[in-house]
């Protein structure tokens, strides 16, 4: 675990993991349902919009309110986006804040965005039996107060690793959202406006949902289920299974990286057809791109999070910190060390 999520708290609540699986109960359109969004330092512009602006759409498609919300930072002063944008807010967290759902949206580095304070009030919230849900990394605030604890959950998949380490109580999903009891979560960026359109439907019936998602000119709502990311063949833009399968080894050994030759056996084929493949297909060589493969997840690491460069080499596959800082300056042409204040 990060030293920060040390330095702050991490709750470990049994009792508020052992809630049943729920789904949103039908509302009548006389039934106002109350968002707050805490917005964390750094926050995702993208996943807030996302997550806010159907239900703005879904009030003025139905001609009535049946969504309000609420803005809240910590202090109750505006907050920046990761992009330097701010939002000015309504409240702050020692305000009694009345709501059915709390949301709290982060982005880069969460660890480093909340307090003690802040992590406790989550906590008290939940108490109260409200609907807890985190958007981007807002999942990792909600496990660093002890939230979701046996629970399942996802978060951008850029901080997976990150968050499988710390919190291994979690259910971690791959998934696109998640909702489970009264935890709902979701991966981010468009994957808000999903998990909210399943929302509306649920509350208000598919016909609104369906009129939100096209005001959106948002062809296919995702069910929660779906994946993150593109498939591995969509994404390298290669068609030859066997490259495809070697690169998927890859990315599944990333802290204990396979030799080439293995990974040839594993394929079936020569170390020597691999190679030509690779060349031909990705124009390198297997080596090559798998430690830029480990080279790319710890520049992550070193982004999202305040895990040492030694933890960060030993995750990434490298032998010492030294091997590891030579193949990073090489790759980024800077210090792995010089990675998080260069964070954007």
């Amino acid at each position: 675990m990060s030293t920060v999520v040390k330095d702050l708290i991490y709750f470990d609540i049994e009792d508020c993991s052992r809630m049943q699986p729920a789904m949103f109960q039908k509302l009548s359109s006389s039934q106002t349902f109350r968002v707050a969004y805490l917005l964390l330092p750094r926050f995702s512009l993208m996943a807030f919009a996302s997550a806010f602006d159907p239900l703005r759409v879904a009030n003025r498609m139905a001609g009535k309110p049946l969504y309000a919300w609420s803005l809240v930072s910590t202090d109750g002063q505006p907050v920046a986006c990761s992009g330097g944008l701010e939002t000015i807010v309504d409240t702050n967290t020692s305000d009694n804040v009345e709501m059915d759902m709390l949301m709290t949206v982060a982005s880069f580095e969460p660890a480093a965005a909340v307090s003690r304070k802040t992590l406790i009030w989550l906590r008290r919230m939940s108490s109260r039996g409200i609907w807890m849900s985190g958007v981007d990394t807002g999942s990792y605030v909600m496990a660093m107060a002890g939230l979701l604890n046996s629970n399942r959950a996802t978060t951008h998949w850029e901080h997976r690793e990150i968050f499988a380490h710390d919190f291994p109580k979690v259910n971690l999903q791959r998934d696109v959202f998640v909702v489970d009891g009264k935890r709902l979560t979701a991966a981010g960026g468009t994957a808000c406006i999903d998990m909210m359109l399943n929302m509306i439907r649920q509350q208000h019936g598919y016909d609104l949902a369906t009129a939100v998602s096209d005001q959106f000119v948002y062809s296919r709502i995702r069910s929660g289920s779906d994946q993150q990311r593109m498939h591995l063949r969509d994404r390298l833009d290669v068609s030859n299974p066997i490259v495809v399968s070697a690169v998927e080894l890859m990315e599944k050994n990333l802290e204990e990286p396979l030799s080439t030759r293995e990974i040839a056996a594993n394929v079936e084929i020569s170390l020597r057809e691999l190679e030509r493949l690779f060349r031909r297909w990705l124009d390198v060589t297997p080596g090559r791109y798998y430690r830029d493969l480990r080279l790319q997840r710890a520049k992550i690491m070193l982004l999202h999070s305040t895990t040492s460069v030694t933890e960060v080499a030993l995750n990434c596959g490298f032998g010492s910190v030294a091997s590891f800082s030579r193949s990073y300056k090489a790759k980024f042409g800077h210090a792995p060390s010089a990675g998080r204040s260069n964070s954007q």
